[in-house]
């Protein structure tokens, strides 16, 4: 056993200084060399399937200011009622045709009918009252003209009796003799008292009916005045078209209550077509009276409309945060534009052209930095190629330099 595990012991200590030796003699393990991958530009080159594939040609470059516009009517109506109330008819939709005249809408106008109705009866009540007066003031006037004619006989009569009543009784003690003179005196003095004062009463009548007829005649032309008043606001529960034209927009509904003067819709001319653009501040210096324009409407990307600016606000306005001037343009000729009102439009305003430039189109020409480039096609591969530019127009730019006519060059 002794000789059995010396021999174990004795191949254990052989194996593992063989394995040390072994370790030993095979060479050091090699260091791996570390790779740098080229850095990635800011804008990869992409492939032609990304974009389309145009010539560089060579042509006329028209230098225009494009801005975004909107079709619009030089005829436009706010549609309003002038009297307050509750929706009760909308006649018409958007984009009705209606003729001058035609009802757009109406207000309950119960209240309006009964209102009339009440101020025509207190118009006939006063004028009854007024007619009452005139022929109590003409009674009085036909019997102050007979007292009047009357009085200064009775009262002639009444002196001749006192004269005839002296002369029968000079003195006190002769007054029994002459009674019947006395009496006839007294009966004649009465009739003149009564007449006399027939007369002041009537005067007095005369003047409270007179006061009472200006007053009638003043409630009679108040009520009738009330009268054509409320007709005329009965009149403008209905609202009507101001002219032929297109409905707009119709912003209520029915049953809904409207202030006098709220807006409830919108009227327009479709002959009359007029396109408003708002043109920056920093721009405007380049837009004149009269300038050349070309227009393409969003729902007819294929057609051009040439027209001219008729007018440009005198003061700038707010728009997006930013300083804009509100221009019209009009178009050279109008039957030729379609009925295409509210429709978006690219406006460009016309500048001088160049001939004989290298050209193409502005979406073509990308930025790295400071840097312009584009995208050329040279012996089958795409290569980022610096370009200087020069004039710009409403879709293609001039290049000064760094691309040649009939190459191909990508449009993202």
């Amino acid at each position: 056993m002794s000789r059995l595990r010396l021999l174990i012991i004795g191949f254990i200590t052989w194996l593992f200084f063989a394995l040390l030796l072994t370790a030993c003699d095979s060479p050091p393990p090699t260091r791996a060399i570390p790779t740098f991958a080229p850095r990635a530009t800011s804008t990869p080159l992409p492939p032609a399937a990304k974009g389309s594939i145009v010539k560089v040609t060579r042509g006329t470059l028209d230098q225009s200011l494009t801005l975004r516009g909107s079709v619009r009517s030089a005829r436009e109506a706010i549609l309003v009622f002038k009297v307050r109330g509750s929706i009760a008819n909308i006649a018409v939709a958007v984009g009705d045709q209606v003729k001058q005249g035609t009802v757009i809408a109406q207000l309950d106008d119960f209240q309006y009918d009964q209102d009339i109705v009440a101020a025509k009866y207190e118009a006939d009540k006063a004028a009854i009252y007024l007619r009452q007066a005139q022929a109590r003031l003409s009674s009085y006037n036909a019997r102050i003209e007979t007292i009047n004619n009357l009085l200064p006989r009775y009262t002639e009569l009444r002196d001749q009796r006192w004269q005839i009543y002296r002369l029968k009784a000079p003195t006190a003690a002769d007054h029994a003799r002459a009674l019947a003179e006395y009496n006839a005196y007294l009966d004649a003095d009465a009739d003149v008292r009564r007449y006399t004062t027939e007369l002041n009463t009537l005067n007095t009548d005369r003047q409270i009916t007179a006061l009472d007829i200006e007053l009638y005649q003043k409630q009679v032309q108040y009520w009738q005045q009330r009268v054509t008043y409320l007709q005329e606001r009965y009149a403008s529960a209905k609202l009507v078209a101001p002219f032929d034209g297109l409905v707009v927009s119709i912003d209520r509904r029915v049953g809904e209550w409207v202030e006098s003067y709220e807006p409830i819709g919108t009227l327009a001319d479709p002959k009359q077509l007029i396109v408003e653009v708002n043109v920056p501040e920093t721009e405007v210096a380049s837009v004149s009276i009269g300038q050349a324009v070309r227009v393409v409407l969003d729902g007819f990307p294929d057609k051009n409309f040439t027209a001219r600016v008729k007018e440009i606000a005198s003061q700038a306005s707010i728009y997006q945060g930013k300083n804009v001037y509100r221009t019209l343009v009009t178009f050279n000729d109008l039957s030729q534009v379609p009925a295409t009102l509210r429709m978006g439009a690219d406006v460009a305003f016309l500048r001088a052209s160049k001939e004989n430039v290298l050209l193409v189109p502005t979406k073509a020409i990308q930025q790295d930095g400071l840097a312009q480039y584009v995208t050329v096609l040279r012996e089958g591969n795409w290569e980022r190629v610096p370009v200087q530019v020069g004039a710009n127009g409403s879709t293609h730019t001039e290049i000064v330099s760094g691309l040649s006519e009939g190459e191909q060059i990508l449009v993202p």
